[in-house]
């Protein structure tokens, strides 16, 4: 047998190993403790004023793309399965009404984040205290439910739902990124908001030189969001659905489907590749091993708030490259097959005629297996004539000859018209009209946004 050779990491790359190795560690790590009014405000002791003014000014020149970037990574954060039930839990998000209430004050806080001073008493400084006090409430009520508590990866990878895209995907926002000072800038406010919410030091992605911020965006894109943006599940359509339906009146050109391919597009998922450069399309290296990302799920499988959806972590935690498609079955295959996952080799995985679970003698390792994908399928809400498609890919190379925008094609001709001009638009911004006219556009936008708050 050969032995494939060890991988030999950049100085990026094991800064990066060595965070995310940190960061799973702390996975029974409460991000806050105790009751909201126990909770102290205060900057922390490498808060650095002038670059965090850089941020809130980078922020303000590339407006239109960043908040396009906050919108898609609703969705990223939406399909963390244990944090969309916690979610839900708090009954805030699953109406057109509830949602809009909720997510025009997540834009208001942000807002004043990125506007005002932050200095004891500042707008800034209560918003982001109320926001505290709200996570630990939430948090708190859901482990009284069983449901978990919010702990510190989750808010760290939360970060990444702020500042990640425009990071490392600024390119297909419009946002100008010839600018290392301006970038340094952001990914501090980033770094201070962090804290502020809760984040521990050691945890906190936005403490480390700008290419290893990059590199563990990099990270979390190939190693949590590509699959599980991948796996949609009932409710996460439920929850976006309700986002859709509460801003379609105010966004132009906002529907389910283009939304979603938009968000998998800058995640960068094979078939969404629409009008994007290719030579900018690729997918980091295997920095985390197989070893790494069991501990992860080894440690979640027992405790509350994960046992429940375990199938779906377990899909979404591999070292393999992942391409997942839902097959609808003929009826004489349907009456035949039971869902049952081996690997194929050709790398895709395929249908097998399923043992009798009841048979002693059947492995219990095909038995965990088979228990893993009815639970998975059910999470998933599959139908009896549905069947859930894992094409392994062998390394980054393969990965990118599934890259095309063959995905475009399968939505209506309304979400290819919403799709396009989303895309066009903000390429716009790379023009000085276009970026007038983007910036007039938004401005109406959140003015009547603002109304609705006022109501």
């Amino acid at each position: 047998m050969t032995v494939p050779p060890v991988l030999e990491l950049t100085d990026e790359e094991e800064e990066a190993k060595y965070y995310f190795t940190t960061l799973f560690a702390a996975f029974g790590k409460p991000c806050d403790a105790g009751t909201p009014a126990d909770l102290q405000t205060h900057l922390p002791s490498w808060f650095d004023e002038d670059k965090f003014k850089l941020g809130q000014k980078f922020y303000q020149d590339n407006r239109f793309g960043i908040l396009q970037a906050n919108l898609c990574s609703l969705l990223v954060l939406l399909a963390d399965p244990k944090g969309l039930r916690i979610l839900e839990h708090t009954g805030k998000s699953s109406t057109t009404e509830t949602a809009r209430k909720r997510y025009v004050s997540t834009f208001m806080h942000m807002s004043d984040w990125y506007e005002c001073e932050l200095e004891p008493g500042s707008r800034s400084w209560k918003s982001l205290s109320q926001v505290r006090r709200m996570h630990l409430s939430a948090s708190n009520s859901a482990k009284k439910r069983s449901l978990g508590f919010i702990n510190q990866p989750e808010m760290a990878l939360t970060t990444f739902g702020f500042m990640g895209f425009p990071l490392i995907r600024p390119h297909l926002l419009g946002i100008r990124y010839d600018n290392r000072e301006a970038r340094e800038g952001f990914v501090h406010f980033w770094a201070v908001i962090g804290y502020m919410l809760g984040v521990e030091d050691e945890h906190n992605m936005c403490l480390h030189r700008l290419e290893v911020v990059e590199m563990i965006c990099h990270t979390v894109m190939r190693y949590v969001f590509v699959p599980s943006l991948q796996l949609e599940t009932p409710l996460l359509r439920h929850m976006i659905g309700a986002i859709v339906d509460a801003f379609t009146p105010y966004m132009p050109f906002l529907s389910y489907e283009s939304l979603m391919f938009l968000t998998r597009r800058l995640v960068g998922i094979p078939g969404y590749q629409y009008s994007v450069d290719m030579k900018k399309e690729f997918i980091c290296r295997p920095i985390l091993t197989e070893e790494d990302l069991k501990k992860v799920t080894d440690y979640m499988e027992p405790r509350d708030g994960y046992r429940q959806v375990m199938a779906m972590y377990r899909a979404i935690f591999s070292d393999k490259l992942r391409i997942y498609t839902i097959k609808e079955l003929p009826d004489e295959i349907n009456q035949n097959y039971l869902g049952t996952a081996v690997a194929g080799t050709n790398g895709t995985y395929t249908k097998l005629a399923v043992e009798d679970n009841d048979n002693p003698e059947q492995p219990q390792q095909q038995q965990r297996l088979n228990d893993a994908e009815l639970q998975l399928n059910d999470l998933l809400g599959l139908k009896p004539n549905q069947q859930l498609i894992i094409t392994e890919v062998a390394d980054e190379h393969e990965w990118s000859t599934y890259m095309n925008d063959s995905r475009l094609k399968q939505l209506s001709a309304r979400d290819q018209t919403n799709v396009r001009v989303t895309a066009r638009t903000l390429n716009l911004s790379y023009s000085t009209i276009g970026r007038f006219a983007n910036e007039a556009t938004l401005s109406f936008i959140l003015y009547r946004i603002r109304r609705l708050q006022a109501k």
